[in-house]
């Protein structure tokens, strides 16, 4: 497989069925008071990434001393990479919840999943309870230099949401492929 630039995409589309499956994960983690990450996967065509899957990666929760914070260890890691490679898929987004409002930490920051650059991070507030098309949802891109915020009009252009907003559909959740 070829590698693809995301450094070049100008729009990543997610379908409606997508963004309620992420809705879901995120909602019922913060129900138990957790942080959760569901990563977007696809493929880039031209300047666009499509975004095909919602993929829940097995993860745990972590109640610590100074706050909450979720980790995936590395046998999901290489399931994932896996995954993706049978696939045909790239990983070009993750999203992830907070328990208050949205914000790229220092752990954010050190320990990502989307590490090409030219991926987003994007951030819900609230363990989702407003979903990831709700207010004070902050989306970051890799570059150069780290993580760097994108502001709400430019996510607006560079995260078009498309489609109805059908039944949710799980797909590649849980760690079962």
């Amino acid at each position: 497989m070829n590698v693809v630039a995301l450094e070049t995409v100008r729009t990543f589309l997610v379908p409606a069925k997508v963004a309620d499956t992420t809705d879901d994960a995120l909602s019922e983690a913060g129900r138990d008071g957790a942080e959760r990450f569901v990563l977007w996967t696809g493929n880039v065509q031209d300047d666009t990434f499509t975004v095909r899957t919602a993929y829940v990666p097995a993860q745990t929760a972590h109640r610590l001393s100074d706050g909450i914070c979720v980790t995936v260890d590395g046998d999901e890691l290489h399931r994932l990479n896996r995954w993706l490679y049978e696939n045909h898929q790239i990983l070009g987004v993750q999203v992830h919840s907070h328990p208050t409002y949205a914000y790229h930490s220092d752990t954010d920051d050190a320990y990502p999943i989307a590490t090409q650059r030219g991926a987003l991070s994007i951030v819900v507030p609230d363990f989702g309870a407003a979903g990831i098309r709700g207010r004070g949802v902050a989306t970051y891109r890799l570059g150069h230099t780290g993580w760097q915020r994108v502001g709400r009009w430019g996510t607006r252009r560079l995260v078009q949401h498309v489609g109805a907003h059908p039944e949710p559909i799980r797909e590649a959740t849980d760690g079962s492929r």
